[in-house]
């Protein structure tokens, strides 16, 4: 009998060893950056993050939250750089694998892995909400060996101009960090600063009707600086080609290349800057 409660015990603790899940320590920068913002999570009890993800494409910023029971998480989408929620729901799934979770290239659908060790997958319609269940050979990632990693609680945006952390003393709650050249004091949002600049950078958010204009030849004047077009900007093998920077006067120089991956929703760099759809414009103009 003893042997047996032993054996039995040995079992449950293998188990919550192989089923516990390990978050990742949060390494805050010392330097370079301040805060610039909050983000709060679901207000019961229990609330935590569990998780935390940018989108590869540059557009979102994904988390989990633990529900007021284990057997059923929550899953919220913010826009990057805006922070504005756009999707959240309850999912009857007691885990919800970030890290082998993925958008789409057009950031239309998300598809998260729900099983721990097995590609089991649920397209989520970030626009509608409509949910289903789908083979891994449809989701872009397609079928692989899935690996259990480390969750984790904080994460870079693109060219690490934000740092975002589950804030430590309120586990609910996500904290946008910024360089301090791209800090923006409350209020002033939205208006041209003398810190953006080809020295500090930014992000650049452009509207599809901005994109039309740069594609027909106007010149866009973005917080000071000069965005434009150049239509011969990549060679007959589809190749950039290089363009010399006047440095009296700057301007940021998009090819076909750039604008297409601005209508398919990619974020870039360019130099410090930032680079993206104005995800929030698009959506009115769709809607109009």
């Amino acid at each position: 009998m003893q042997r047996t409660i032993a054996l039995l015990a040995a079992i449950f603790l293998i188990s919550g060893f192989i089923f516990a899940q390990t978050t990742q320590p949060i390494e805050i920068p010392e330097r370079g950056y301040r805060f610039q913002h909050r983000i709060k999570g679901p207000s019961y009890k229990k609330s935590r993050i569990l998780e935390l993800m940018v989108d590869g494409y540059g557009n979102y910023l994904v988390a989990t939250y633990r529900g007021e029971k284990a057997s059923f998480v929550y899953l919220y989408i913010y826009s990057l750089y805006t922070w504005e929620e756009k999707y959240k729901i309850k999912l009857n799934d007691n885990r919800c694998e970030l890290y082998n979770s993925t958008f789409d290239e057009t950031g239309e659908f998300f598809y998260i892995n729900y099983d721990i060790f097995r590609n089991k997958f649920r397209e989520i319609n970030v626009k509608t909400g409509e949910i289903r269940e789908v083979e891994c050979v449809e989701t872009p990632k397609g079928c692989r060996k899935l690996e259990q990693e480390i969750y984790k609680v904080d994460a870079y945006t693109i060219g690490e101009n934000y740092y975002l952390h589950r804030d430590p003393k309120l586990e609910n709650y996500i904290r946008v960090l910024v360089k301090k050249q791209m800090y923006i004091p409350k209020g002033t949002e939205g208006e041209a600063t003398s810190d953006f600049t080809p020295e500090n950078g930014g992000v650049i958010q452009l509207s599809p009707a901005q994109i039309r204009d740069l594609k027909i030849g106007i010149e866009l004047i973005y917080k000071g600086i000069p965005i434009f077009f150049d239509v011969n900007g990549i060679d007959a093998n589809g190749g950039v080609i290089d363009y010399i920077q006047d440095e009296d006067n700057f301007k940021i120089r998009l090819t076909q290349l750039d604008i297409t991956k601005l209508e398919r929703k990619i974020s870039f760099m360019y130099q410090k800057f930032v680079i993206k759809l104005d995800l929030e414009a698009l959506e009115q103009e769709q809607a109009q």
